[in-house]
């Protein structure tokens, strides 16, 4: 399954964002005031952002974030994905952050990570100068090539493991088996650092999708050397095969229920039906695992965590729990995943 480059830069940056500033902006964050959390700003960007025909070759995220002297502060995101010459990205960056300012008077920095090997259009500023007048525009720049495996391998925080992955893709071997003991071996330094269970499973699928396998028999070797190395119940592909099968378990019930209305509209509203029965079984199917936290299951099954809790709620009732009961066991079972470590 072959997941876009650039759903996976933002996931793992939304889900490892305290990893990622403690790693990029290192020389700060003792200014920052991590107990207020972060609000990601996702909506504003795309309202404020030119359109761009090329938006998958890069991922943008802007977060707020809170300084310890309670100034609001925010930082712009921008990872080239794809590698691939852009002679305009340091306007591009000069626009963005000019558009976002003029809509919000925040103070803002920004981060651009360089993720392929021509330097011709690694910038790190926009200049503009014309009649005596001078426009400067700098902003933080981050080259993947500048920082090789045996660097980042020594960086004990779990971002340097994503920037490390990233490697794979940007100087992929030729043979997928070397890439293979390539994922396992950052896959076991990974497990020997004191990481949150959730967050190593999701630098895991990072790792899986970056630099995905052709060979679907190495694919199928790795995922039963990730069920060894984890002694996990459950490998990295069966989550997927599992969404396969509710999936077309749905769709065709969904079919099913609609098609009175007439082939064509009763397609069309079975396979919303179907989606909508595909998310609910397969949130169902995981819960029953108790391998994975609710925000990990709002991720995979893409639900609000207010629509997944509310499922399992009917799902326990449904088995005989009264509501009190079914509230306890969704609290214990939050908990478990709160004060888990690897």
């Amino acid at each position: 399954m072959i997941i876009s480059k650039d759903a996976l830069w933002k996931g793992v940056i939304e889900s490892l964002i305290e990893e990622f500033i403690y790693f990029f902006f290192a020389d700060y964050v003792d200014q920052i005031d991590f107990e207020r959390g972060f609000e990601f700003l996702d909506t504003e960007l795309q309202k404020l952002l030119p359109n761009n025909p090329g938006h998958r070759r890069h991922a943008d995220k802007l977060v707020k974030i809170w300084l310890k002297d309670g100034q609001e502060v925010w930082f712009l995101i921008h990872v080239e994905v794809q590698g691939y010459p852009d002679p305009f990205i340091d306007r591009r960056l000069f626009e963005s952050i000019y558009r976002i300012h003029e809509k919000y008077p925040r103070p803002i920095t920004a981060l651009v990570i360089y993720t392929d090997w021509n330097r011709t259009y690694h910038y790190h500023e926009y200049r503009q100068e014309f009649m005596g007048v001078k426009l400067l525009y700098q902003f933080n720049t981050y080259v993947l090539r500048d920082h090789p495996p045996s660097e980042l391998a020594q960086n004990s925080n779990p971002f340097a493991a994503v920037m490390e992955a990233a490697w794979y893709h940007l100087d992929r071997p030729k043979d997928e088996q070397t890439l293979r003991m390539l994922k396992l071996d950052l896959i076991e330094r990974l497990r020997r650092r004191n990481i949150n269970r959730e967050k190593i499973s999701l630098i895991i699928d990072f790792i899986n999708y970056i630099a995905p396998f052709t060979n679907s028999e190495i694919q199928a070797t790795f995922e039963q050397d990730l069920l060894n190395i984890l002694k996990a119940d459950i490998p990295m592909g069966l989550r997927e095969a599992i969404l396969e099968d509710v999936k077309q378990q749905g769709i065709e019930q969904g079919i099913e229920q609609g098609i009175g209305q007439g082939i064509e509209q009763g397609i069309e509203q079975g396979i919303e039906q179907g989606i909508e029965i595909e998310k609910r079984e397969f949130a169902q199917k995981l819960w029953v695992l108790q391998e994975f936290s609710l925000e990990k299951i709002a991720l995979l099954v893409d639900l609000s965590m207010e629509r997944l809790e509310k499922l399992i709620l009917e799902h326990l009732q449904a088995e005989g729990k009264s509501k009190a009961d079914a509230q306890d066991v969704l609290v214990n079972y939050r908990a478990k995943f709160d004060n888990l470590q690897l």
